[in-house]
């Protein structure tokens, strides 16, 4: 489609008016519309998962800035929009750094909620997940835009400007996410035991230090699962059963699915479950703490179980604190507590030989 060309003059300076072909026109107004509605959504997502995810998360401020990002990104998308219906030469550059991040962004995001649907009813999904793919080969490929917009008078502006450095700020992130989990996976890495050392009542599986109490008599060390190695203490003084499992797994600070954990690692059939005693959760720089103790009733005989974790923010690294009490509950909230917080998830500033 051929499109045409006006002079108009604006003081002493003439100033060309560009004129939009159909197609461009439709293409800006979907990507209005697109830009509309993930605007519309992301502040609906404000209250409901955005704010819980960076109070929760264990990098509040990567997290906040990576938010940041993803809005200035939707506000330059408008502003290019508006460049373009004001022929501006910053216009053509300012979509082509947009449409990529929005692909991308929503072809990672989309492609985790569409996967369910009938193939019927992905059509308008998938149309509307790669317009801004197809959007930006149109500006590269149509020879009206290479017509309106020659090489020589398109430059990238302050717009043009920001969206590369938005880009750099982008890969910045990436950088920092993949060191800290290269980072992370190594610190909660397995190493030798030998090589631990190790102070009085001190034991390890080689990944968490933890310290037995001065009653507790180990009976055996068992590895029910790939991931975890489980210590199996009696106490000598009231002959209560203990559990302590090391657990290589990613922090999570969701009571929700800590109950998962809860529910598979009860001592006793759930149809014995009686009553919850007692409960507590709190969280510092490097982890996070849930304390819980019910009470069980096996052939008319009460049983107190307590179950305290401690899971890495910084590391992949758990330690979990399984205790039964039998007729009365002896073992303290804060008993429990104290345990978690003697438990070193530093092992490797504890080896003989540096690596």
């Amino acid at each position: 489609m051929e499109s045409e060309k006006t002079i108009g003059h604006q003081g002493n300076n003439p100033k060309e008016v560009r004129s939009l072909n159909t197609t461009f026109k439709v293409m800006l107004c979907i990507f209005f519309w697109y830009l509309f509605r993930i605007s519309i959504g992301g502040v609906s997502q404000i209250r409901k998962s955005i704010i819980p995810d960076i109070l929760q998360s264990d990098s509040p401020v990567f997290f906040s800035i990576f938010y940041i990002v993803w809005v200035l990104w939707i506000l330059l998308g408008f502003v290019a929009i508006i460049l373009a219906l004001k022929g501006a030469r910053s216009a053509i550059p300012c979509l082509k750094l947009c449409l990529p991040f929005h692909f991308i962004s929503l072809f990672i995001n989309g492609m985790t909620r569409i996967s369910d649907f009938s193939f019927g009813s992905l059509l308008l999904p998938i149309l509307f997940l790669f317009f801004p793919l197809i959007f930006f080969i149109y500006l590269c490929t149509s020879k009206d835009i290479k017509q309106e917009y020659p090489g020589e008078e398109r430059k990238l502006g302050f717009p043009g400007i920001l969206g590369v450095i938005l880009y750099t700020i982008l890969g910045l992130l990436m950088i920092q996410m993949i060191v800290s989990s290269v980072k992370k996976g190594y610190e909660g890495k397995k190493v030798a035991i030998d090589r631990v050392e190790l102070h009085e009542n001190e034991m390890t599986d080689g990944r968490v230090i933890f310290k037995s109490g001065k009653t507790w008599q180990l009976d055996s060390i068992v590895t029910p699962l790939s991931i975890e190695d489980a210590f199996c203490f009696h106490d000598t003084l009231d002959n209560a059963i203990i559990r302590v499992s090391c657990t290589t797994e990613e922090y999570e600070p969701s009571r929700h699915y800590y109950i998962y954990s809860i529910t598979e690692n009860q001592p006793f059939d759930a149809r014995q479950y009686k009553d919850e005693i007692g409960h507590r959760q709190f969280e510092t720089d490097d982890a996070v703490f849930f304390i819980d103790q019910y009470k069980y009733q096996v052939d008319s005989v009460d049983y107190y179980w307590t179950y305290a974790s401690r899971l890495g923010k910084k590391v992949e690294k758990g330690i979990r604190l399984s205790v039964v009490n039998k007729d009365s509950l002896r073992t303290s909230i804060e008993e429990a507590v104290e345990f978690l917080l003697n438990t070193d998830f530093r092992v490797r500033d504890r080896l003989l030989k540096k690596d």
